[in-house]
């Protein structure tokens, strides 16, 4: 699902200084893995997570998703495969705090066309799959940070992606509402989604089927 040869990011913060913050990473995650990328503050996981999900490109190397050589796409291809193939799930939850849970979680298939009746359907069936059937109308702020992360996953789950993107996703949470998030990676996991789980926490690695750990831009 995802392949990824010799890949290097160089970032210039200022005239004449450069910083690599990736430096020759090479991996590979096969479709329906659990993988956790693995790494302190500074590793280079996060601009990892941001080439692997689109967000970025890399300055070197060469990165296959899904069969498709992500380097030659544009800015316009690189946001399709995002819409079609990438859920992300944030440490901050990333949702729009004017919008309630259920407009959340219908963002990325507005963003695909999908018709109305048919965000609303699928939208009610992944807020009961969180466990948040009666809160679909609530605003963020009126959500625990453990509700809120629940209604990321309902997101992911409605988009219906074959990969996830998951970085720090307990990273706000108490330890029960963690579990609980976990558990729901864990449960995508086992529809056949494949998860890529970012973080620095090695008792959540450890429950992935794989730990790639990353330290000064390297795979160790």
């Amino acid at each position: 699902m995802i392949r990824i040869k010799e890949l290097t990011k160089i970032y210039s913060p200022s005239a004449g200084q450069q910083v690599k913050a990736l430096d020759g990473v090479s991996m590979e995650v096969r479709e329906g893995e659990f993988v956790a990328i693995v790494g302190a503050s500074g590793s280079g996981k996060t601009t990892l997570m941001n080439i692997i999900g689109c967000l970025d490109t890399q300055t070197d190397g060469e990165y296959f998703l899904d069969g498709e050589d992500i380097s030659q796409l544009s800015s316009s291809q690189l946001s399709r495969i995002r819409s079609e193939k990438i859920s992300f799930i944030f440490q901050g939850f990333n949702l729009i705090p004017t919008l309630t849970a259920a407009e959340n979680a219908e963002l990325p298939l507005i963003y695909r066309r999908i018709p109305a009746a048919k965000r609303r359907e699928t939208v009610m069936r992944a807020l009961e799959a969180v466990g948040l059937e009666k809160r679909g109308d609530h605003l963020p702020a009126e959500l625990s940070g453990g509700q809120q992360q629940r209604v990321a996953i309902a997101r992911a789950l409605a988009a219906d992606a074959p990969i996830i993107l998951a970085d720090e996703p307990c990273g706000n949470l108490d330890s029960r509402a963690g579990a609980s998030v976990m558990e729901m990676l864990h449960e995508l996991n086992r529809t056949g989604k494949t998860v890529v789980l970012i973080t620095h926490d090695n008792g959540a690695a450890l429950t992935a089927h794989r730990q790639v750990r990353i330290s000064d831009g390297r795979i160790m």
